[in-house]
């Protein structure tokens, strides 16, 4: 994949301007959900993509391939993002509060979560701290690799892993885990 966005980069270089219609294609839709997840305004995450590939269009010779094309780009996101932000940035959770996440299958909370009703859902998303929020728009919505979400946010991967690990913990302390438990395991009411 990032053969072809490479690609169609040094092409963008160049003034071609189909070639920056392909990477809207192909990222458009992911950067804007991310933006939409920062500033929770559909009218300023549109603005904020805009600027997004309007940066992209005049700095793509600017690209040091130091990262993936598609991080390069939610790192420009971002920052186009945090700009309309009203106030300033969240602060980022200290080093000391960086933690391992164990690997492995998901367990009952990730499968009480993937049933829980959305509006329960979208209740608890709204009570996590936004640096917990944005890792998890990029880790889930943008399906971004942990090292890629710590190069896009400027942060080392331990305090990914630490803000995914929370806001994992937070998620399932606030979602309705019994009701969704009880249908996970056939034994709801009126089943």
């Amino acid at each position: 994949m990032d053969d072809v966005d490479r690609s169609l980069l040094h092409r963008v270089a160049d003034g071609d301007q189909r070639a920056l219609e392909a990477l809207y294609a192909r990222h458009g839709q992911p950067l804007l959900a991310y933006a939409q997840g920062l500033l929770a305004d559909r009218g300023r995450a549109e603005e904020a993509l805009q600027d997004t590939f309007l940066a992209l269009w005049r700095g793509a010779d600017s690209f040091e391939a130091r990262s993936t094309v598609r991080t390069w780009l939610f790192g420009i996101c971002r920052r186009q993002a945090l700009g309309r932000l009203p106030g300033k940035r969240p602060a980022p959770l200290p080093m000391e509060a960086a933690a391992e996440v164990p690997a492995g299958e998901p367990g009952p909370e990730a499968v009480a979560l993937a049933r829980a009703d959305a509006r329960a859902v979208a209740t608890a998303l709204a009570g996590l701290a936004p640096a917990q929020r944005e890792v998890l728009d990029l880790a889930f919505g943008a399906g971004l690799a942990h090292a890629e979400i710590a190069e896009v946010l400027g942060i080392p991967v331990g305090t990914v892993k630490s803000r995914l690990f929370h806001a994992r913990a937070v998620l399932a302390r606030a979602l309705p885990v019994d009701a969704a438990m009880a249908r996970i395991s056939g034994r709801e009411t009126g089943r």
